[in-house]
C-alpha cells in the first residue's frame, strides 16, 4: 500500500537548521518506504520567489505571511500565520489527498493541521521536536 503523507513544516531546506535536516532525513526514509510525501512550509520559512518549488527531489508548497493589522500586532501574527498556513494546508490537502497529516513543532502548525483534518475527515498526528 502506498501511503500519501502531508507535512506542515516550520521550515525546510535549502535553509539549514536542525530542523530542516531531520525533516529530510525523515522524508527520504519515508521515500524509501515507497511512501509518498508531500510538504508545505509556513510562513515563517520566509519569502520565496514562487508558491512552489523543488529543492533536492523535493516538492514545497510554500505558504506567503498573513497581512493587515492583525499581521502586525503582538500574538495577531501568530493567529495571523495559523490563518495563512491553514488555508495554504487546506488547499494542498484537497489537490493531492493524503491519507494522513504530519504537523511538525511548534503548534502553530498543528492547530491548523487538526483544523483541516477535521473538516476534511483525514488523520493527523503531531511530532513535537522540542518545546520552542
Amino acid at each position: 500500500m502506498t501511503l500519501r503523507i502531508l507535512h506542515v513544516l516550520d521550515h525546510s531546506i535549502p535553509l539549514h537548521s536542525g530542523y530542516t535536516f531531520r525533516t529530510a532525513a525523515l522524508l527520504g526514509e519515508q521515500r524509501a518506504l515507497g511512501w509518498q510525501t508531500f510538504h508545505v512550509t509556513s510562513p515563517k520559512q520566509g519569502p520565496s520567489q514562487a508558491a512552489e518549488e523543488d529543492v533536492d527531489g523535493l516538492h514545497f508548497y510554500r505558504t506567503p505571511g498573513g497581512t493587515g493589522l492583525l499581521a502586525d500586532l503582538p500574538v495577531g501574527r501568530e493567529v495571523a500565520l495559523m490563518k495563512a498556513l491553514g488555508r495554504r494546508v487546506e488547499e494542498v490537502a484537497r489537490q493531492v489527498k493524503p491519507d494522513i497529516i504530519h504537523a511538525h513543532s511548534p503548534v502553530l502548525n498543528a492547530l491548523p493541521a487538526l483544523k483541516v483534518g477535521r473538516k476534511l475527515g483525514i488523520p493527523v498526528v503531531y511530532e513535537i521536536r522540542a518545546f520552542w
